[in-house]
């Protein structure tokens, strides 16, 4: 099982967009996944699930998409140079055992021309402290907004990057 992660809250995100295009060409590949929309975070969660805290939705979200997973996929857009602060605090108030050993890896997203490459090597040094295995192959794809009619992916070079990302990442 693969959680993909859409690391941001923010309401009809292209983060969003290309986790469900992850979701369903794994699902074509017969592979299995599931997706975790931190729009459906429990509102108030780092302040009531920080520090061994803990309430049974959050707690319900972690059971479902970080126990028992094989691997996860992280969908990070670039905010302000770096992850979206909702991914940080999310992996704040997770258990750091949930990432030990699991492998992991990481698409960038952004308005811009980087592709969030600066978020990425920063999500990446996160994971190596917790002890992920992180795949080096990150696809960063630029301009997202650009890419996209509706919620299909018009950019035929990016959708055979993703192709290519699942690929490699199937036999890490």
């Amino acid at each position: 099982m693969i959680t993909i992660f859409s690391t941001t809250n923010r309401k009809d995100s292209y983060t969003n967009k290309v986790a469900n295009i992850y979701f369903s060409i794994l699902k074509e590949k017969n592979i299995q996944s599931q997706v975790l929309d931190f729009q459906k975070l429990p509102i108030d969660f780092l302040f009531s699930n920080a520090f061994g805290n803990t309430t049974n939705d959050f707690d319900s979200i972690v059971n479902k998409h970080l126990l028992n997973v094989d691997k996860f996929i992280f969908i990070c857009p670039e905010y302000n140079g770096s992850i979206p602060g909702v991914l940080k605090s999310f992996i704040d108030c997770t258990n750091p055992k949930l990432y030990k050993s699991k492998k992991v890896s990481l698409v960038g997203l952004s308005s811009g021309r980087a592709g969030n490459l600066r978020g990425l090597d920063h999500l990446t040094s996160i994971l190596h402290y917790l002890g992920s295995e992180v795949l080096s192959f990150k696809p960063i794809f630029s301009r997202i907004h650009e890419s996209f009619q509706g919620d299909e992916l018009i950019n035929a070079q990016y959708l055979k990057e993703v192709n290519n990302h699942i690929d490699s990442f199937n036999g890490f």
